[in-house]
């Protein structure tokens, strides 16, 4: 029994002493319109949803308007398959509205 509450507490006091994950950072001025159109769709909705909070934040805008960000988005899309070389906020400067 003492043998087992040794075994457990070593497993714990490991645990507890692993590190953490490490922190991502992300240039979103960096991301061209070919890494955004290549992520999977949970990650680009990501990047789509923090961009349209920076651009509205930047505009003093503090209200969601999906059926223009759908609009939007499908607007950064359709310049983003003709410019893959393009950055993200290049491709949304030159299409969205």
């Amino acid at each position: 029994m003492k043998c087992r509450a040794l075994v457990v507490s070593v497993i714990l006091i490991g645990a507890a002493s692993a590190p953490a994950a490490a922190q991502i950072k992300l240039d979103m001025n960096k991301i061209t319109c070919g890494n955004w159109l290549g992520y999977g769709s949970a990650d680009r909705d990501f990047v789509r949803y923090f961009m349209s909070g920076y651009y509205n934040a930047a505009a003093n805008n503090n209200v969601l308007d999906y059926d223009r960000l759908q609009t939007n988005s499908e607007k950064v899309v359709a310049y983003c398959k003709k410019h893959k070389s393009d950055t993200l906020p290049t491709a949304i400067q030159k299409s969205a509205s």
